[in-house]
């Protein structure tokens, strides 16, 4: 398969002067006024699985195999690349969510999927519930602490998405259940292919930071694009790759109008399913 995805004619935005952070009277004249969905809204209730953005790390597998670059921008499911190093992603934002999931370590026969909490409407307000209530769990910590997690309906009331539920009685060691803030996108200049990006761990500063640019905006989400690069960080376990995401302006009205807007309702009232059949939950951990 080829590293890049094939160009279809007419899919290709040009960057606006306006682009930078929203502000009311920089909208064009098709959104100002307008007061429809805005991409927040939803409780989700069927299943979508969408292929995800990686990120090369010095230490991931296809970095290490040489097949990708660090720092580039990929397809888990192809290793398709979507943009080298230092090259911007151009992506178009159609829905995003926010799901926690427990992950067998990686040092436990590989890692894996144990369970998912996603979001559900309830008396109480929305709240994030298993998709594996009530079931026990026997890992083992960094390959040799051997614990038990134990799921109840709604993460709230078993604590596992809390500092000190990754080994039970211990206050210092970390989170058993991950949050990832998911987000799915178009790629305007890869074929306008739908792909998500799901950001957790030390990439969840990232992820609060977009969140905040989105909630600031009086546009609906769909009728922006933003620019998804890779920038290098730090912390205690050492340097890696982030992703970078800075507004890009707004979309053409006609590609709102009969691209962005038709794709971003197809996901009104849907879960968002984020590939990870890759079992990668390798960003690096960070106290938030």
């Amino acid at each position: 398969m080829s590293k890049k995805a094939a160009k279809k004619p007419g899919t290709e935005l040009t960057v606006k002067k306006d682009a930078g952070l929203p502000a009311t009277a920089g909208l064009p004249s098709f959104l100002t006024g307008y007061t429809g969905m805005r991409g927040t809204e939803g409780i989700e209730s069927a299943d979508i699985t969408i292929p995800r953005v990686k990120v090369g790390q010095s230490m991931s597998d296809e970095v290490k195999s040489g097949s990708i670059k660090e720092g580039a921008l990929f397809l888990n499911i192809t290793s398709e690349v979507l943009a080298e190093p230092g090259s911007p992603l151009e992506v178009v934002l159609l829905a995003r969510s926010k799901e926690f999931i427990l992950w067998r370590p990686r040092e436990d026969n590989g890692g894996g999927i144990l369970a998912r909490a996603k979001p559900v409407q309830t008396s109480d307000g929305v709240r994030y519930q298993w998709d594996k209530p009530n079931t026990s769990f026997e890992v083992k910590v960094g390959g040799k602490v051997k614990v038990t997690w134990k799921t109840k309906k709604f993460i709230d009331e078993d604590g596992l998405d809390q500092w000190g539920s990754e080994i039970p009685g211990d206050e210092e060691s970390g989170i058993a259940a991950t949050a990832h803030h998911n987000y799915v996108v178009m790629l305007p200049k890869n074929g306008n292919m739908v792909a998500a990006m799901s950001l957790s761990k030390s990439q969840v500063k990232k992820a609060k930071d977009w969140n905040a640019i989105l909630k600031l905006s009086p546009a609906p989400i769909f009728a922006r694009r933003f620019n998804v690069t890779t920038v290098d960080e730090k912390n205690d376990q050492g340097d890696f790759k982030n992703f970078d995401v800075k507004p890009a302006g707004f979309v053409e009205e006609a590609d709102f109008a009969n691209i962005y807007k038709p794709a971003a309702m197809s996901f009104v009232g849907k879960v968002i399913n984020v590939d990870h059949s890759d079992g990668d939950d390798t960003s690096k951990d960070e106290r938030l």
